[in-house]
């Protein structure tokens, strides 16, 4: 009974200690894989070959000019290919199912050894190899195992035999490998703008700066052509492409004598922020239409296209730009505009017939002052000629024919039944066709300008009932003639049939009126002609003969001082008539 109880104590801590190992052992063990029969060995190798080649592709802006050619090497390199092995972890734990088993078969045989209920006992050698069975089956049960998981990399691994060679490239910065000094050369359009037979290098690399080496003025308003820059070192070339507009940036400068700069793109004294001079230089932004947006300090502003002449210069000419502002000052700040004198006596036996065109549409500009020297002229009408307000009869910013047969028809009837002295005053821009003078209408037809027949408006004028009639016509004629045969043809019509009439005109038909407006000097903000005409008759001058010196001895010579070009004012008629007759 102690035996048997002995044996079974025994199997059951044979079982527990079976569990408990079972649930706590566990092994693990490494192995090299085979991953690539083809490695590349990169420290078995050979250079091969090396080619050497020039590359540009950095980014061009007018704030970085430059434009980089890149000395580089393609290097040709033989790699010796290997097998490649690594080295992987796996954790193991062993079978329940044959643990369970062997524990079975060990206890089987420790029970047959020490049982007494066996027909015969067995003998000593017999247990104890009953024993050593069950000891070997439990141990194999236990060696008998599973894989845990996945195997682990261990980051290991080795190159073996060589199994064949591949090539590969790699490009490299290089440095110069000869003595001989690059060449560059800049192209535009076939011409050479700049050409440098020893340029430098810079740790390899050629830098050329393309506004310093190219005169900007050479390109025209909206290029689209592109600049050709080489470059050459040895027997390597390379040539890069570069637009106009990558290296510059567009700037605009006033060639008007004057131009209004505007808050909108809208031809209105009410949105001028300021008059600009000849020569004001300002960063340009965009066009639009008829129209440039320009900077103006920070703010957006708008000129007219007409007005001003776009160029390209570096960016740094940003900081240095010439900006001849004029203020906007109100009427009665020039010394013609106040202290008018009083000639006649206020009467309603004159009339005045006043055209004034100066808002342009289209590519005209502005003509600047236009409204203020009709104004002026509206001013001595009165106050010096003593005409009623009533008796002016005024039209501006005509655009046709009709319009001005309109206004003529307003002055005809206020003149119905009497015979009256009538001063006229026009200005605007006008052209001469077919040996006819025409006034320029204020706005586009179908894309083009619209004439008005001056000579048709003379006719009207000569037929009216008046004791005399004196028109001063501040023409801008923008076709300049050669013959002087037009306007002498335009003022006979009045001046043939009334004795008592005569006519002034601002210039010869080749001439253009000016502005009096100098950039650094004064500012008179009329034309040269209106303002020496009322500066005649703010000096008491009433006969035209004397009106006539005044003009031709002050106008031409301001003309050439502030333009160097003639400006010579013409007269017809009767020299011997007086403004108040």
């Amino acid at each position: 009974m102690g035996i048997k109880q002995s044996l079974y104590n025994g199997m059951r801590t044979l079982l527990i200690i079976t569990l408990a190992v079972l649930s706590l052992s566990s092994c693990s063990s490494t192995n090299w894989v085979v991953i690539d029969e083809k490695a590349m060995d990169i420290n078995d190798f050979k250079l091969v070959s090396s080619q050497f080649f020039l590359e540009s592709s950095n980014r061009i802006s007018p704030n970085q000019p430059l434009v980089h050619f890149d000395l580089k090497a393609v290097n040709t390199y033989e790699y010796a290919q290997r097998v490649r092995i690594e080295r992987y972890i796996q954790r193991y734990r062993p079978r329940l199912s044959y643990v369970l088993l062997g524990v079975a078969g060990a206890g089987l045989s420790t029970y047959a050894a020490f049982s007494d209920q066996l027909l015969s006992q067995p003998s000593d050698p017999q247990r104890y190899a009953l024993i050593g069975a069950g000891t070997v089956l439990t141990g194999l049960s236990l060696l008998n195992m599973k894989p845990i998981g996945e195997a682990n990399k261990t980051g290991e691994t080795r190159l073996l035999r060589k199994t064949g060679s591949i090539q590969q490239a790699d490009t490299i910065s290089a440095r110069p490998f000869t003595t001989d000094k690059p060449a560059i050369k800049i192209s535009y359009k076939g011409k050479v703008l700049a050409a440098h037979n020893d340029w430098k290098f810079s740790k390899g690399q050629i830098t050329i700066n393309i506004a310093d080496e190219v005169d900007a003025g050479v390109f025209k308003e909206n290029t689209k052509e592109k600049l050709l820059v080489e470059a050459q070192y040895d027997t390597l070339k390379q040539t890069r492409e570069v637009a106009v507009e990558d290296v510059f940036e567009q700037f605009v400068v006033v060639n008007a004598q004057i131009t209004a700069l505007r808050n909108e793109p809208v031809n209105s004294r009410k949105n001028v922020l300021t008059d600009l001079a000849q020569g004001s230089q300002l960063k340009l932004v965009s066009k639009e239409g008829d129209w440039y947006k320009v900077l103006y300090g920070i703010s957006e502003t708008w000129v007219s296209a007409s007005d001003v002449k776009p160029i390209w210069r570096p960016s740094e000419f940003a900081s240095d730009l010439s900006i001849i502002a004029i203020p906007n000052i109100p009427f009665g700040s020039v010394d013609v505009e106040r202290n008018i004198p009083v000639l006649g006596k206020n009467t309603l036996n004159s009339s005045a017939f006043i055209v004034s065109n100066s808002q342009y549409g289209g590519e005209l500009s502005e003509r600047i002052y236009g409204q203020r020297d009709a104004k002026l002229m509206e001013e001595y009408f009165i106050q010096a000629f003593g005409i009623r307000s009533s008796n002016i009869v005024k039209t501006s910013n005509v655009n046709s024919d009709k319009l001005l047969e309109r206004a003529y028809s307003r002055l005809a009837n206020s003149m119905s039944g009497s015979r009256q002295n009538l001063s006229v005053y026009i200005n605007g821009y006008a052209e001469v066709k077919d040996s006819k003078v025409y006034l320029i209408g204020t706005e586009l037809k179908d894309g083009n300008p619209q004439y008005i027949d001056l000579n048709k408006l003379f006719r009207g004028l000569s037929k009216l009932k008046v004791k005399s009639i004196i028109v001063f016509a501040d023409l801008d004629i923008l076709n300049e003639q050669r013959s002087e045969k037009p306007l002498k043809e335009l003022a006979s019509i009045v001046t043939d049939k009334n004795k008592k009439a005569a006519v002034f005109f601002a210039s010869r038909a080749e001439q253009r009126s000016r502005i009096y407006s100098s950039a650094r000097g004064d500012q008179k903000r009329h034309s040269i002609f209106s303002y020496y005409l009322a500066d005649a008759i703010k000096q008491r001058k009433v006969k035209l003969n004397d009106i006539r010196n005044h003009l031709e001895r002050n106008v031409p010579f301001i003309s050439r001082s502030l333009y160097d070009r003639p400006q010579n004012p013409l007269f017809y008629g009767n020299p011997e008539l007086e403004l108040l007759n």
